[in-house]
């Protein structure tokens, strides 16, 4: 099918952590089991493997927007790794991207492109390219003295 035919419904970004294990699928008795411990407890469920965010696009160009919070969890991991992908429907088939610049004629971003490191709740956020030229994630937990995801 051609890259040219619209999606089906708006596009999704995907960020999946690699470091992360896939959560169990509960059955109903684990979920009701798991809501009445958390009101008791007053704990949070730990932090799925994948997360979602709305993508505004128009055409081939794309936006989405997270706030850095989102990426640092109340269960952050010492160091964890996100994917992103672009996920949609074309003619009832699911599309998915991989999100990285690959036809701008600047090939090696890794070693050129830097991006701003950010905090929230004692985790630094970065984007950053891989070797492939694909874009991803880094985080890590900090405490004042050792403040770099690198």
């Amino acid at each position: 099918m051609s890259d040219d035919v619209p999606v089906d419904k708006s596009w999704t970004l995907r960020l999946t952590s690699r470091e992360r294990p896939e959560l169990p699928v509960l059955s109903g008795a684990q979920r009701l089991k798991g809501r009445f411990v958390r009101t008791v407890t007053r704990t949070s469920p730990p932090t799925a493997r994948q997360l979602y965010f709305p993508v505004v696009n128009d055409g081939a160009r794309f936006e989405a927007v997270m706030a850095v919070s989102a990426l640092a969890v109340w269960d952050a991991l010492p160091r964890e790794h996100w994917d992103l992908h672009l996920l949609a429907t074309r003619g009832g088939k699911n599309v998915t991207l991989r999100v990285g610049r690959h036809l701008d004629d600047m090939p090696g971003k890794k070693q050129i492109v830097k991006f701003p490191e950010q905090y929230s709740s004692g985790v630094a956020v970065l984007p950053y390219y891989t070797d492939s030229d694909d874009l991803s994630i880094r985080c890590a937990r900090r405490d004042d003295a050792t403040r770099s995801a690198t």
